[in-house]
């Protein structure tokens, strides 16, 4: 583990160096380096990231006689293809340092959608994401997990206009408000194995407050008009913060909680803290 870590403290290491050096110079992209636009999409159609994660998992045994905490960390790659206008294939790589017996089975080493993902103000988003267990090991079946994925439609606010500006820390301060609608042909058990119902229906609405130069807080709440949908894991919230700067060869912090989270009003069923969210250190890029 040590030997593991220290690996990836010394790819980031580089990694800043080299992103630093290249900003020095005036380098903006990839494109910028190789004096070329990424094939036939044109500039800034290509972007995504490199770096590591770590979460603690915390899981019931198979015999429900005890919790497992489970220590996930490895190498996460991100890419971005935007191919029309705001239309973009996205994808996410996982790549775990930790296997020993103590790693639960549905883990993914695959995150991907397809839609029209638009940023700007007042603009709506909708496409298909899928984060079920997509495993390369064969374990899984990825046509069926195709099923599993879930269709989303949002609407993007910012609610610090330009009449609020008494009200900014500098030019990156603005609260992002989006209302969002979920919709999941079949849902299945936390395994990815046992179908346990269809046309699940989920309703909610994030926010991000960047403060201050790229730092941010966000949130999420989160209503099943089904009761009977909502598995032990699906939270009534969600929370997170970091540092995120959108431009090439930038290294961006995260932490988010997206799991079992509950109102104090509802039944709580799965152990869920602080320490199980996740932690991400990614290096950024564009073409």
């Amino acid at each position: 583990m040590k030997k593991n870590w220290f690996t990836l403290l010394v790819l980031f290491i580089v990694q800043i160096n080299f992103g630093q050096s290249l900003f020095e110079q005036g380098t903006q992209t990839m494109g910028d380096i190789l004096h070329s636009d990424c094939c036939w999409l044109g500039k800034y159609k290509i972007s995504g990231s490199i770096g590591t994660y770590f979460n603690k998992i915390t899981y019931l045994s198979n015999d429900n006689t005890q919790f497992i905490d489970y220590n996930r960390y490895g190498v996460n790659y991100n890419m971005n293809i935007k191919f029309y206008k705001e239309f973009q294939f996205r994808f996410s790589l996982f790549g775990d340092l930790n296997n020993n017996d103590e790693k639960p089975k549905w883990l993914s080493n695959l995150y991907y959608s397809i839609g029209n993902y638009n940023w700007r103000n007042h603009t709506f988003s909708y496409g298909y994401e899928n984060y079920q267990p997509n495993r390369f090991d064969g374990s899984y079946n990825l046509l069926e997990n195709m099923k599993r994925g879930f269709f989303f439609f949002s609407f993007n606010h910012y609610a610090l206009g330009e009449y609020m500006n008494n009200f900014k820390l500098d030019e990156t301060t603005q609260l992002f408000t989006s209302p969002f609608l979920r919709y999941q042909y079949e849902y299945t058990d936390r395994y990815g194995e046992k179908v346990l119902g269809n046309h699940k229906i989920v309703l909610g609405a994030s926010s991000r407050y960047v403060i201050w130069h790229n730092i941010y807080i966000e949130g999420a709440v989160y209503f099943y008009p089904e009761s009977k949908s909502k598995m032990p894991w699906d939270p009534d919230f969600t929370y997170g913060f970091g540092y995120f700067d959108w431009r090439s060869f930038k290294i961006n912090f995260s932490y988010g909680n997206w799991i079992a989270n509950r109102f104090p009003w509802n039944k709580k069923e799965m152990k869920n803290d602080f320490t199980n969210g996740e932690f991400k250190l990614l290096f950024s890029y564009i073409w």
